[in-house]
Protein backbone atom coordinates (compact mmCIF):
# COMPACT_ATOMS: atom_id res chain seq x y z
CA UNK A 1 0.00 0.00 0.00
CA UNK A 2 2.86 2.38 0.81
CA UNK A 3 4.07 2.31 -2.78
CA UNK A 4 0.76 3.90 -3.85
CA UNK A 5 1.24 6.97 -1.63
CA UNK A 6 2.26 10.00 -3.75
CA UNK A 7 5.32 10.86 -1.68
CA UNK A 8 6.65 13.37 -4.20
CA UNK A 9 3.43 15.36 -4.14
CA UNK A 10 3.29 15.25 -0.34
CA UNK A 11 6.87 16.52 -0.08
CA UNK A 12 6.17 19.35 -2.52
CA UNK A 13 3.02 20.37 -0.63
CA UNK A 14 4.85 20.17 2.71
CA UNK A 15 7.68 22.28 1.28
CA UNK A 16 5.25 24.94 0.04
CA UNK A 17 3.41 25.02 3.38
CA UNK A 18 6.61 25.32 5.46
CA UNK A 19 8.11 28.02 3.24
CA UNK A 20 4.82 29.96 3.13
CA UNK A 21 4.40 29.85 6.92
CA UNK A 22 7.98 30.96 7.52
CA UNK A 23 7.81 33.72 4.89
CA UNK A 24 4.70 35.07 6.61
CA UNK A 25 6.54 34.87 9.93
CA UNK A 26 9.51 36.75 8.44
CA UNK A 27 7.24 39.51 7.16
CA UNK A 28 5.51 39.75 10.53
CA UNK A 29 8.56 39.71 12.82
CA UNK A 30 11.43 41.33 10.92
CA UNK A 31 11.75 45.11 11.27
CA UNK A 32 14.57 45.58 8.78
CA UNK A 33 13.74 45.27 5.07
CA UNK A 34 17.17 43.97 4.12
CA UNK A 35 17.00 41.23 6.73
CA UNK A 36 13.52 40.23 5.56
CA UNK A 37 14.59 40.00 1.92
CA UNK A 38 17.69 37.98 2.83
CA UNK A 39 15.67 35.45 4.83
CA UNK A 40 12.99 35.10 2.16
CA UNK A 41 15.73 34.49 -0.40
CA UNK A 42 17.25 31.81 1.83
CA UNK A 43 13.89 30.12 2.38
CA UNK A 44 13.03 30.01 -1.32
CA UNK A 45 16.48 29.06 -2.65
CA UNK A 46 17.45 26.63 0.14
CA UNK A 47 14.16 25.57 1.74
CA UNK A 48 15.49 22.93 4.15
CA UNK A 49 18.63 24.80 5.23
CA UNK A 50 16.75 28.10 5.23
CA UNK A 51 13.90 26.74 7.38
CA UNK A 52 16.22 25.19 9.96
CA UNK A 53 18.38 28.30 9.96
CA UNK A 54 15.44 30.61 10.49
CA UNK A 55 14.04 28.52 13.32
CA UNK A 56 17.45 28.59 15.01
CA UNK A 57 18.62 32.18 14.48
CA UNK A 58 15.92 33.99 12.56
CA UNK A 59 14.39 35.91 15.45
CA UNK A 60 15.95 37.50 18.56
CA UNK A 61 14.32 35.16 21.08
CA UNK A 62 15.70 35.38 24.61
CA UNK A 63 13.18 33.13 26.34
CA UNK A 64 10.23 34.20 28.48
CA UNK A 65 12.03 34.16 31.84
CA UNK A 66 15.01 36.15 30.63
CA UNK A 67 12.76 38.55 28.71
CA UNK A 68 10.75 39.21 31.87
CA UNK A 69 13.95 39.94 33.79
CA UNK A 70 15.08 42.15 30.91
CA UNK A 71 11.88 44.20 31.17
CA UNK A 72 12.62 44.64 34.86
CA UNK A 73 16.13 45.72 33.89
CA UNK A 74 14.84 48.53 31.66
CA UNK A 75 12.78 49.80 34.60
CA UNK A 76 15.90 49.57 36.75
CA UNK A 77 17.87 51.73 34.30
CA UNK A 78 15.12 54.35 34.29
CA UNK A 79 14.67 54.38 38.06
CA UNK A 80 18.43 54.59 38.57
CA UNK A 81 18.73 57.56 36.25
CA UNK A 82 15.76 59.38 37.76
CA UNK A 83 16.93 58.79 41.34
CA UNK A 84 20.65 59.46 41.10
CA UNK A 85 21.31 61.38 37.88
CA UNK A 86 18.24 63.61 37.37
CA UNK A 87 19.72 66.97 38.39
CA UNK A 88 22.94 66.39 36.50
CA UNK A 89 21.07 65.09 33.44
CA UNK A 90 19.04 68.28 33.22
CA UNK A 91 22.05 70.55 33.51
CA UNK A 92 24.05 68.53 30.97
CA UNK A 93 21.22 68.40 28.43
CA UNK A 94 20.70 72.15 28.63
CA UNK A 95 24.30 72.64 27.57
CA UNK A 96 24.22 70.34 24.55
CA UNK A 97 24.61 71.66 21.04
CA UNK A 98 21.11 71.98 19.60
CA UNK A 99 22.03 69.57 16.76
CA UNK A 100 22.70 66.80 19.26
CA UNK A 101 19.97 67.39 21.81
CA UNK A 102 17.43 65.41 19.80
CA UNK A 103 19.94 62.62 19.15
CA UNK A 104 20.57 62.31 22.89
CA UNK A 105 16.84 61.89 23.48
CA UNK A 106 16.72 58.86 21.15
CA UNK A 107 18.92 56.88 23.53
CA UNK A 108 17.43 58.34 26.71
CA UNK A 109 13.94 57.26 25.65
CA UNK A 110 14.96 53.59 25.37
CA UNK A 111 17.61 53.28 28.09
CA UNK A 112 16.68 55.85 30.72
CA UNK A 113 20.24 57.23 30.61
CA UNK A 114 20.51 60.88 29.64
CA UNK A 115 23.76 62.68 28.97
CA UNK A 116 25.61 63.57 32.19
CA UNK A 117 28.24 66.19 32.89
CA UNK A 118 31.26 66.25 35.23
CA UNK A 119 33.19 63.48 33.46
CA UNK A 120 36.89 63.02 32.86
CA UNK A 121 38.04 60.73 30.03
CA UNK A 122 41.45 59.30 29.14
CA UNK A 123 41.89 57.79 25.68
CA UNK A 124 44.07 54.64 25.70
CA UNK A 125 45.29 53.88 22.20
CA UNK A 126 47.29 50.64 22.35
CA UNK A 127 47.12 47.30 24.11
CA UNK A 128 50.17 47.90 26.30
CA UNK A 129 48.76 50.99 27.97
CA UNK A 130 45.24 49.53 28.11
CA UNK A 131 46.39 46.41 29.98
CA UNK A 132 48.75 48.39 32.20
CA UNK A 133 46.02 50.86 33.19
CA UNK A 134 43.43 48.17 33.98
CA UNK A 135 45.98 46.15 35.96
CA UNK A 136 47.05 49.19 37.96
CA UNK A 137 43.46 50.04 38.91
CA UNK A 138 42.68 46.43 39.86
CA UNK A 139 45.81 46.32 42.02
CA UNK A 140 44.63 49.51 43.78
CA UNK A 141 41.01 48.34 44.17
CA UNK A 142 39.60 48.63 47.69
CA UNK A 143 35.91 47.75 47.52
CA UNK A 144 34.82 46.25 44.20
CA UNK A 145 36.06 45.04 40.82
CA UNK A 146 33.52 44.37 38.05
CA UNK A 147 34.61 42.91 34.71
CA UNK A 148 32.35 42.08 31.74
CA UNK A 149 34.01 40.98 28.50
CA UNK A 150 32.97 39.16 25.34
CA UNK A 151 36.32 37.39 25.00
CA UNK A 152 38.65 36.33 27.80
CA UNK A 153 41.78 34.62 26.48
CA UNK A 154 44.20 33.76 29.32
CA UNK A 155 47.53 34.13 27.54
CA UNK A 156 50.45 36.51 27.97
CA UNK A 157 49.64 39.66 29.92
CA UNK A 158 46.03 38.58 30.45
CA UNK A 159 47.25 35.82 32.77
CA UNK A 160 48.83 38.50 34.94
CA UNK A 161 45.65 40.60 34.82
CA UNK A 162 43.59 37.62 35.98
CA UNK A 163 46.13 36.96 38.73
CA UNK A 164 45.68 40.58 39.85
CA UNK A 165 41.92 40.04 39.88
CA UNK A 166 42.22 36.90 42.01
CA UNK A 167 44.57 38.71 44.38
CA UNK A 168 42.00 41.49 44.75
CA UNK A 169 39.29 38.96 45.62
CA UNK A 170 41.54 37.28 48.18
CA UNK A 171 42.18 40.57 49.98
CA UNK A 172 38.44 41.16 50.37
CA UNK A 173 37.50 43.16 47.27
CA UNK A 174 34.03 42.19 46.01
CA UNK A 175 34.94 40.82 42.58
CA UNK A 176 32.53 39.78 39.83
CA UNK A 177 33.11 38.71 36.24
CA UNK A 178 30.62 38.25 33.41
CA UNK A 179 32.04 36.36 30.42
CA UNK A 180 30.20 35.51 27.20
CA UNK A 181 29.53 31.82 26.60
CA UNK A 182 30.39 31.70 22.88
CA UNK A 183 32.95 34.49 22.60
CA UNK A 184 34.95 32.85 25.40
CA UNK A 185 34.18 29.22 24.63
CA UNK A 186 37.84 28.16 25.10
CA UNK A 187 37.95 29.97 28.43
CA UNK A 188 34.89 28.10 29.69
CA UNK A 189 36.42 24.76 28.66
CA UNK A 190 39.65 25.48 30.57
CA UNK A 191 40.43 25.26 34.27
CA UNK A 192 40.32 29.03 34.66
CA UNK A 193 36.65 29.27 35.76
CA UNK A 194 37.35 26.94 38.68
CA UNK A 195 40.54 28.83 39.58
CA UNK A 196 38.72 32.16 39.59
CA UNK A 197 35.82 30.87 41.66
CA UNK A 198 38.17 29.23 44.15
CA UNK A 199 39.81 32.64 44.61
CA UNK A 200 36.44 34.08 45.62
CA UNK A 201 35.34 35.66 42.33
CA UNK A 202 31.66 35.57 41.39
CA UNK A 203 31.86 34.31 37.81
CA UNK A 204 28.76 34.28 35.57
CA UNK A 205 28.42 32.82 32.08
CA UNK A 206 26.59 35.27 29.80
CA UNK A 207 23.90 33.79 27.54
CA UNK A 208 24.86 30.14 28.08
CA UNK A 209 24.01 27.73 25.29
CA UNK A 210 21.53 24.93 25.99
CA UNK A 211 21.22 22.71 22.93
CA UNK A 212 17.79 21.43 23.86
CA UNK A 213 16.43 25.01 23.89
CA UNK A 214 17.93 26.22 20.60
CA UNK A 215 14.55 26.12 18.82
CA UNK A 216 13.01 28.16 21.66
CA UNK A 217 15.80 30.55 22.59
CA UNK A 218 18.08 31.97 19.89
CA UNK A 219 21.63 30.69 20.41
CA UNK A 220 23.72 33.31 18.61
CA UNK A 221 22.61 36.42 20.51
CA UNK A 222 25.74 37.52 22.33
CA UNK A 223 26.82 39.88 25.09
CA UNK A 224 29.43 41.83 23.10
CA UNK A 225 30.04 44.46 25.79
CA UNK A 226 33.43 45.28 27.27
CA UNK A 227 33.13 46.93 30.67
CA UNK A 228 35.38 47.25 33.70
CA UNK A 229 34.36 49.19 36.82
CA UNK A 230 36.78 49.54 39.74
CA UNK A 231 35.47 50.67 43.15
CA UNK A 232 32.55 52.20 41.23
CA UNK A 233 34.84 55.19 40.73
CA UNK A 234 36.75 54.22 37.58
CA UNK A 235 35.24 52.72 34.45
CA UNK A 236 36.53 51.35 31.16
CA UNK A 237 34.85 50.57 27.87
CA UNK A 238 35.83 50.32 24.22
CA UNK A 239 36.79 47.67 21.70
CA UNK A 240 39.39 45.82 23.79
CA UNK A 241 38.68 42.26 24.89
CA UNK A 242 40.75 40.60 27.60
CA UNK A 243 43.26 39.27 25.08
CA UNK A 244 46.98 39.74 24.50
CA UNK A 245 47.30 40.62 20.77
CA UNK A 246 50.69 38.92 20.62
CA UNK A 247 48.99 35.55 21.10
CA UNK A 248 45.31 36.00 20.18
CA UNK A 249 44.36 34.43 16.81
CA UNK A 250 47.95 34.72 15.65
CA UNK A 251 47.38 32.08 12.95
CA UNK A 252 44.33 33.83 11.46
CA UNK A 253 46.40 35.68 8.87
CA UNK A 254 45.08 39.14 9.77
CA UNK A 255 47.91 40.43 11.97
CA UNK A 256 47.55 41.68 15.52
CA UNK A 257 44.26 43.20 16.62
CA UNK A 258 44.39 46.98 17.08
CA UNK A 259 42.10 48.24 19.85
CA UNK A 260 41.24 51.34 21.81
CA UNK A 261 39.74 51.89 25.26
CA UNK A 262 38.43 54.84 27.30
CA UNK A 263 39.25 55.22 31.00
CA UNK A 264 36.36 57.07 32.65
CA UNK A 265 35.86 59.00 35.87
CA UNK A 266 32.82 60.97 36.93
CA UNK A 267 29.06 60.61 36.77
CA UNK A 268 29.11 58.22 33.79
CA UNK A 269 30.77 55.48 35.87
CA UNK A 270 27.48 54.78 37.64
CA UNK A 271 25.53 54.02 34.44
CA UNK A 272 28.41 51.73 33.38
CA UNK A 273 28.14 49.94 36.73
CA UNK A 274 24.37 49.80 36.35
CA UNK A 275 24.72 48.13 32.93
CA UNK A 276 27.09 45.57 34.43
CA UNK A 277 24.75 44.89 37.36
CA UNK A 278 21.80 44.56 35.02
CA UNK A 279 23.62 42.11 32.77
CA UNK A 280 24.48 40.01 35.80
CA UNK A 281 20.89 40.21 37.01
CA UNK A 282 19.21 38.93 33.85
CA UNK A 283 21.29 35.76 33.87
CA UNK A 284 19.69 34.33 37.02
CA UNK A 285 16.61 35.02 39.14
CA UNK A 286 18.67 35.36 42.32
CA UNK A 287 20.92 37.96 40.75
CA UNK A 288 17.88 40.02 39.81
CA UNK A 289 16.80 40.20 43.44
CA UNK A 290 20.20 41.55 44.48
CA UNK A 291 20.36 44.46 42.02
CA UNK A 292 18.23 46.94 43.95
CA UNK A 293 20.09 46.13 47.15
CA UNK A 294 23.36 46.88 45.35
CA UNK A 295 22.05 50.25 44.17
CA UNK A 296 20.78 51.23 47.62
CA UNK A 297 24.02 50.19 49.31
CA UNK A 298 26.63 51.56 46.93
CA UNK A 299 25.06 53.60 44.13
CA UNK A 300 24.45 56.96 45.82
CA UNK A 301 27.65 56.97 47.86
CA UNK A 302 29.84 56.15 44.85
CA UNK A 303 27.96 58.64 42.65
CA UNK A 304 28.56 61.52 45.06
CA UNK A 305 32.25 60.64 45.26
CA UNK A 306 32.54 60.61 41.47
CA UNK A 307 30.79 63.96 41.16
CA UNK A 308 33.10 65.53 43.74
CA UNK A 309 36.16 64.24 41.91
CA UNK A 310 34.90 65.16 38.45
CA UNK A 311 33.80 68.66 39.49
CA UNK A 312 37.42 69.42 40.27
CA UNK A 313 38.08 69.12 36.53
CA UNK A 314 37.80 72.55 34.95
CA UNK A 315 36.66 71.03 31.66
CA UNK A 316 34.19 68.34 32.64
CA UNK A 317 32.96 66.37 29.62
CA UNK A 318 29.31 65.65 28.79
CA UNK A 319 28.89 61.93 28.05
CA UNK A 320 25.92 59.61 27.54
CA UNK A 321 26.09 55.88 28.21
CA UNK A 322 24.08 53.94 25.60
CA UNK A 323 23.49 50.24 26.28
CA UNK A 324 21.81 48.52 23.33
CA UNK A 325 20.18 45.09 23.13
CA UNK A 326 17.69 43.30 20.84
CA UNK A 327 14.85 43.34 23.36
CA UNK A 328 14.75 47.12 23.85
CA UNK A 329 12.01 47.46 21.24
CA UNK A 330 13.98 49.47 18.69
CA UNK A 331 17.61 49.53 17.50
CA UNK A 332 18.67 52.47 19.67
CA UNK A 333 22.33 52.52 18.63
CA UNK A 334 21.46 52.20 14.94
CA UNK A 335 19.03 55.12 15.19
CA UNK A 336 21.67 57.15 17.01
CA UNK A 337 24.31 56.47 14.34
CA UNK A 338 22.06 57.28 11.38
CA UNK A 339 20.86 60.51 12.97
CA UNK A 340 24.39 61.56 13.91
CA UNK A 341 25.51 61.07 10.30
CA UNK A 342 22.60 63.16 9.04
CA UNK A 343 23.57 65.90 11.53
CA UNK A 344 27.10 66.23 10.12
CA UNK A 345 28.01 69.45 8.33
CA UNK A 346 31.79 69.19 7.82
CA UNK A 347 33.41 65.84 8.59
CA UNK A 348 32.65 62.20 9.38
CA UNK A 349 35.33 59.62 10.15
CA UNK A 350 34.45 56.00 10.93
CA UNK A 351 36.66 53.12 12.01
CA UNK A 352 35.12 49.67 12.11
CA UNK A 353 36.42 46.14 11.55
CA UNK A 354 33.16 44.95 9.97
CA UNK A 355 31.15 47.12 7.59
CA UNK A 356 27.88 45.68 6.26
CA UNK A 357 25.35 48.54 6.11
CA UNK A 358 21.69 48.45 5.22
CA UNK A 359 20.04 50.83 2.74
CA UNK A 360 19.30 53.56 5.30
CA UNK A 361 22.85 53.68 6.64
CA UNK A 362 24.29 53.53 3.12
CA UNK A 363 22.00 56.39 2.08
CA UNK A 364 23.02 58.45 5.11
CA UNK A 365 26.71 58.11 4.25
CA UNK A 366 26.39 58.71 0.51
CA UNK A 367 24.08 61.72 0.85
CA UNK A 368 26.40 63.20 3.47
CA UNK A 369 29.27 62.99 0.98
CA UNK A 370 27.14 64.38 -1.85
CA UNK A 371 26.13 67.42 0.22
CA UNK A 372 29.79 68.24 0.84
CA UNK A 373 30.65 66.48 4.09
CA UNK A 374 34.16 64.97 4.10
CA UNK A 375 33.35 61.29 4.80
CA UNK A 376 36.13 58.79 5.50
CA UNK A 377 35.62 55.09 6.21
CA UNK A 378 38.61 53.23 7.68
CA UNK A 379 38.42 49.42 7.59
CA UNK A 380 41.07 46.72 7.91
CA UNK A 381 42.45 45.28 4.69
CA UNK A 382 42.26 41.77 6.19
CA UNK A 383 39.42 40.54 8.40
CA UNK A 384 38.73 37.21 10.06
CA UNK A 385 35.51 36.57 8.09
CA UNK A 386 35.59 36.06 4.32
CA UNK A 387 31.82 36.49 4.02
CA UNK A 388 31.96 39.86 5.76
CA UNK A 389 34.93 40.84 3.61
CA UNK A 390 33.09 40.18 0.35
CA UNK A 391 29.78 41.62 1.58
CA UNK A 392 31.55 44.83 2.61
CA UNK A 393 33.24 45.24 -0.76
CA UNK A 394 29.91 45.09 -2.57
CA UNK A 395 29.13 48.55 -1.15
CA UNK A 396 32.42 50.18 -2.14
CA UNK A 397 31.37 51.30 -5.67
CA UNK A 398 28.30 53.17 -4.39
CA UNK A 399 30.30 54.82 -1.61
CA UNK A 400 33.19 55.79 -3.88
CA UNK A 401 30.90 57.18 -6.57
CA UNK A 402 29.25 59.41 -3.95
CA UNK A 403 32.64 60.72 -2.83
CA UNK A 404 33.16 58.68 0.35
CA UNK A 405 36.84 57.98 0.98
CA UNK A 406 37.61 54.35 1.81
CA UNK A 407 40.93 53.59 3.50
CA UNK A 408 42.24 50.03 3.93
CA UNK A 409 44.27 49.67 7.14
CA UNK A 410 47.36 47.52 6.65
CA UNK A 411 48.71 47.45 10.21
CA UNK A 412 46.66 44.50 11.46
CA UNK A 413 42.99 43.89 12.19
CA UNK A 414 41.78 47.37 13.11
CA UNK A 415 39.22 46.48 15.77
CA UNK A 416 38.51 50.02 17.06
CA UNK A 417 34.90 51.14 16.72
CA UNK A 418 34.75 54.95 16.51
CA UNK A 419 32.57 57.54 14.81
CA UNK A 420 33.40 61.25 14.89
CA UNK A 421 31.10 63.94 13.53
CA UNK A 422 32.46 67.42 12.81
CA UNK A 423 34.60 68.64 15.70
CA UNK A 424 32.38 68.01 18.71
CA UNK A 425 30.67 64.59 18.65
CA UNK A 426 32.12 61.12 19.14
CA UNK A 427 30.47 57.72 19.35
CA UNK A 428 32.85 55.26 20.98
CA UNK A 429 32.43 51.69 22.17
CA UNK A 430 31.80 48.12 21.04
CA UNK A 431 29.46 48.57 18.05
CA UNK A 432 30.49 47.38 14.58
CA UNK A 433 28.86 48.86 11.49
CA UNK A 434 26.81 45.77 10.75
CA UNK A 435 23.35 44.42 11.40
CA UNK A 436 24.52 42.03 14.11
CA UNK A 437 25.74 44.87 16.30
CA UNK A 438 22.72 47.03 15.51
CA UNK A 439 19.98 44.45 16.04
CA UNK A 440 21.28 41.34 17.80
CA UNK A 441 24.23 41.85 20.13
CA UNK A 442 24.22 43.48 23.53
CA UNK A 443 26.53 46.45 23.06
CA UNK A 444 27.75 49.48 24.99
CA UNK A 445 28.60 52.91 23.57
CA UNK A 446 29.61 56.33 24.83
CA UNK A 447 28.20 59.38 23.07
CA UNK A 448 30.74 62.12 23.82
CA UNK A 449 29.60 65.70 23.34
CA UNK A 450 32.96 67.45 23.59
CA UNK A 451 35.30 69.21 21.20
CA UNK A 452 38.55 68.37 22.98
CA UNK A 453 37.92 64.64 23.27
CA UNK A 454 36.54 64.49 19.73
CA UNK A 455 39.73 66.03 18.41
CA UNK A 456 41.74 63.45 20.39
CA UNK A 457 39.77 60.64 18.75
CA UNK A 458 40.15 62.31 15.34
CA UNK A 459 43.93 62.44 15.91
CA UNK A 460 43.85 58.70 16.62
CA UNK A 461 41.80 58.06 13.49
CA UNK A 462 44.27 60.11 11.44
CA UNK A 463 47.13 58.05 12.88
CA UNK A 464 45.43 54.95 11.51
CA UNK A 465 45.35 56.62 8.10
CA UNK A 466 49.16 56.66 8.12
CA UNK A 467 49.01 52.86 7.76
CA UNK A 468 46.27 52.89 5.13
CA UNK A 469 45.92 52.74 1.38
CA UNK A 470 43.00 54.61 -0.15
CA UNK A 471 40.85 52.83 -2.73
CA UNK A 472 40.57 54.62 -6.07
CA UNK A 473 37.26 54.31 -7.89
CA UNK A 474 38.77 53.71 -11.35
CA UNK A 475 41.12 51.03 -10.05
CA UNK A 476 38.27 49.34 -8.21
CA UNK A 477 36.07 49.36 -11.30
CA UNK A 478 38.94 47.93 -13.37
CA UNK A 479 38.98 44.70 -11.38
CA UNK A 480 37.73 41.48 -12.90
CA UNK A 481 33.93 41.41 -13.25
CA UNK A 482 34.03 38.09 -11.46
CA UNK A 483 34.76 39.82 -8.13
CA UNK A 484 31.74 42.07 -8.53
CA UNK A 485 29.54 39.01 -9.08
CA UNK A 486 30.92 37.27 -5.98
CA UNK A 487 30.59 40.36 -3.80
CA UNK A 488 27.06 41.20 -4.91
CA UNK A 489 25.97 37.60 -4.40
CA UNK A 490 27.32 37.56 -0.84
CA UNK A 491 25.73 40.96 -0.29
CA UNK A 492 22.28 39.36 -0.63
CA UNK A 493 22.82 37.63 2.71
CA UNK A 494 24.82 40.51 4.17
CA UNK A 495 22.01 41.51 6.58
CA UNK A 496 22.31 38.06 8.19
CA UNK A 497 26.06 38.30 8.88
Amino acid sequence: MLHNIPWAEIIVVLHVVVVTVLVVRVLYHQRNTGVSVAWILMLVAFPLVGAVGYLLIGEPRLGSRRLRRQHELVKFYQQFSETYLHDFNQHACSGLNERYHGISLIAADKTGFNATEYNHLTLLTNDEEIIAAIRHDIQQAQTSCLLAFYIVDPQGEIVELLNDTMAAAKRGVVTSMLVDSIGSARFWRSDWPQRLRTAGITLTEALPIELWRTFIVRADLRNHRKIAVIDQKIGYTGSFNLVDPRFFKKNAGVGQWVDVMMRCEGSLVQPLAAVFAGDMAVETESNLMQVQQWVDSYGKQALMHNLQVAQQEQNGIVVQVIPSAPEQGSPVIYDTIVNAIHAATCRIIITTPYFVPDDALLLALTTAAIRGVDVTLIVPEAVDSKLVKYASRAYYPMLLQAGVKIALFKGGLLHAKTLTVDSDYTLFGTVNMDMRSFYLNMEISLAIYDEGMTESVVALQNSYLNDCEFIELKAWQARSKWWGLVENTVRLVGPLL
